[in-house]
């Protein structure tokens, strides 16, 4: 038996017959079903099971537990919703993106609505699709509800703005004009699993509102939840604007990525104009290179992270361990804004450290709709096995778990660990765990953390916690390694009023209320001697 196996937290997984009435799910409900061309199918005879990690009971041991079905569209499939969202675009000329200004905001606040309407349903099934803890199952739902208003809000302020009259002079004439915005055609929508409706929804609306068409490939975790919504999306948007692409993403993002049509000159060009994608590297590169014509594709990537916390003497030990537990092990550590290793100087290192312990120590392990849990089950099969692997790696290299039973699991469930001290040649040293790990190294001089952040691959955020005169200097250097830094505050991407960008090989383009909106269009230009005609000449002016 592995030293990492804790057979009593099997105890923890409920029995079929014990499971709480308000959190059963009814497989038969969850039909394997797909959106295209304004018309949700069903799949005939090619289907996959869809299972949950968070297991029950029985005598035999555990078991996952069937949750419904995934349709595993067919490269045919995926090229009749390309084919179809073409037809929506129709050049720039279709329904959608020739719509109004308030055409497109009545339809999304509608979406916005439907989507209120069906936040219990969302949660239930983000509990048992990837493991969210309820609490942040349903505010992931709200927050992106609250997203919606507030970018529609944001829309209004900038169409405003684009509206007023521009003035300027070239030699003696006078010019005049106002700007308006175009889409820039058929986005292609790729969520992750950690948050795959926020995600989703923070991609996908913005790229609406603007007037593109999308077609949204579900994340192979969170693909029920995001099915909940088919209805919403037929019934809020005009025929073809909106695809629904569940199955497997090697089959079907191939199939739309590659899409080709011909211009006027008879040569290549591709039907997506548009990557917005959450995910890994090597996954956005593998996208990246089934496109036909690369140079045209606009880029949103959000891609992995290592985020680097410094701890300095003379910052406040209660108040730094307390938002670092919950910063780098909140939702099993499953988050690319999660801090991955915190930097402790040596001289509060032990102190320091034994605070970390003792809080992840409290960290309750249960059930996702268990009062108060914090460490749920892993939604990956392979996640456990490779959490035990870095840990091997560090013990075998001087390292140690420093909380009682960190590390332990069966299943799917695993005690957060606190690691201590991981240092050069270990893997959690350089390596994006991505799960309930919190790696902690020792330095004696602030160049050392420095030097770390110089040679990382990633660049998306940091966090500096320590007394204003010796974290100024820190926070100025790591400015000019990532695209935020966090000052006695944890790494995180809210509040959505401000960018959440990356730089190296974290990201590309930034995503805020007002960023996505401009991410997904391009501003033009209406201008005339005569003020007056731009009224009605101007675009949207309508």
């Amino acid at each position: 038996m592995s030293p990492w196996e804790d057979a009593a937290l099997a105890s923890l997984f409920p029995t079929a017959d014990a499971l709480p009435e308000r959190v059963r799910v009814k497989p038969e409900a969850h039909r394997p079903r797909w959106l295209v061309d304004g018309e949700i199918r069903e799949a005939a005879g090619s289907a996959r099971p869809v299972t949950s990690r968070l297991a029950t009971r029985s005598a035999a041991g555990l078991a996952p537990t069937l949750l419904g079905e995934e349709a595993m569209l067919t490269v045919e499939q995926a090229q009749a919703a390309v084919a179809a969202a073409t037809r929506a675009w129709k050049q720039g000329e279709g329904e959608w993106p020739a719509a109004s200004f308030s055409q497109r905001t009545r339809a999304v606040e509608r979406f916005a609505k439907a989507v209120e309407a069906k936040t219990d349903d969302i949660a239930t099934l983000l509990m048992w699709e990837i493991g969210k803890a309820w609490p942040s199952a349903r505010d992931e739902v709200t927050r992106s509800v609250e997203y919606i208003h507030d970018t529609l809000a944001e829309l209004k302020r900038l169409h405003d703005e684009d509206f007023t009259l521009q003035t300027g002079t070239a030699g003696q004439k006078k010019h005049h004009a106002r700007t308006t915005r175009r889409p820039l055609g058929k986005v292609l929508c790729v969520a992750p699993f950690n948050y795959p409706v926020n995600e989703f929804l923070t991609t996908v609306v913005p790229a609406l509102l603007m007037g593109n068409v999308v077609l949204a490939k579900t994340p192979r975790f969170g693909v029920l939840a995001n099915l909940v919504l088919v209805e919403a999306f037929r019934d809020c948007f005009p025929r073809g604007v909106v695809s629904l692409l569940p199955g497997d993403g090697r089959v079907v993002i191939p199939a739309v990525m590659g899409g080709v049509e011909k211009d006027l000159h008879g040569n290549p060009s591709a039907v997506i104009d548009v990557l917005a994608f959450i995910g890994s590297e090597g996954a956005a590169n593998a996208i990246l290179k089934t496109h036909p014509v690369p140079i045209t594709l606009h880029k949103v990537l959000g891609l992995g992270a290592k985020n680097v916390a410094a701890v300095l003497p003379g910052a406040d030990l209660d108040a730094a361990s307390t938002a670092l537990v919950k910063g780098a092990l909140g939702f099993n550590g499953q988050r690319c804004t999660a801090e991955k290793l915190v930097f402790v100087h040596r001289s509060i290192a032990d102190a320091f450290v034994a605070k970390l312990a003792a809080k992840t120590q409290a960290l309750k392990v249960g059930m996702p709709w268990d009062e108060g849990v914090t460490a749920t089950p892993l939604p990956e099969e392979p996640k456990l096995p490779w959490m035990r692997e870095l840990l091997d790696d560090a013990a075998a290299k001087g390292a140690r778990v420093v909380n009682e039973g960190g590390g332990k699991g069966t299943f799917s469930l695993m005690r957060p660990a606190v690691v201590y001290p991981v240092k050069e040649g270990m893997r959690l040293f350089h390596e994006e765990q991505f799960g309930p790990v919190l790696a902690v190294a020792v330095f004696d001089d602030a160049g050392e953390v420095l030097d770390w952040q110089r040679r990382s691959p990633y660049g998306q955020q940091a966090a500096v916690w320590g007394p204003l005169d010796t974290a100024a200097p820190l926070v100025r250097a790591f400015a000019r390694f990532v695209a935020r830094v966090n000052y006695n505050d944890v790494c995180q991407r809210g509040p959505d009023s401000f960018g959440f960008t990356a730089t190296d090989k974290s990201g590309f383009g930034t995503l805020s209320l007002r960023e996505a909106l401009l991410a997904f269009s391009r501003p033009v230009l209406v201008q005339s001697p005569e003020a007056a005609a731009l009224d009605v000449m101007t675009p949207g002016a309508a």
